[in-house]
């Protein structure tokens, strides 16, 4: 085959070459356009996952400090009811103790106890 019978050919099928041609580039520019997108979907994806570890380890970590938030109400929660029952036993004590000295004050100086009283409450002393 020379040029000229290949020029030939291609002068009276130049409408049907310029048609494969044409057809070739779009079926190019399609598989560089979908390769592109699968790229970007693939890098999309990736992210996503990414976002989802990240969040999945924020959640944990703030699950963490609710459980050690928890634990540090707990406790303090537990040493307030230790120290008011220290605090409760005390004054139990105290009463007691108190009960006792009026009991005795009673029998033995009730003016000095009636003294103690108007003084303490502000009371008169009516007779």
């Amino acid at each position: 085959m020379n040029w000229s019978a290949i020029l030939k050919f291609a002068l009276k099928n130049w409408k049907e070459l310029l048609v494969i041609a044409s057809l070739s580039l779009v079926a190019l520019k399609s598989r560089m356009d979908y390769s592109a997108l699968r790229k970007a979907y693939e890098i999309s994806k990736e992210e996503t996952e990414e976002r989802i570890e990240a969040l999945q380890y924020i959640h944990s970590e703030e699950l963490a400090r609710r459980d050690q938030a928890l634990q540090d109400y707990k406790d303090t929660i537990e040493g307030i009811e230790e120290e008011y029952e220290k605090t409760r036993d005390q004054l139990e004590r105290e009463k007691q103790k108190k009960t006792k000295r009026y009991e005795e004050q009673f029998s033995q100086d009730k003016e000095g106890l009636a003294n103690e009283i108007i003084s303490t409450f502000g009371f008169e002393l009516v007779e």
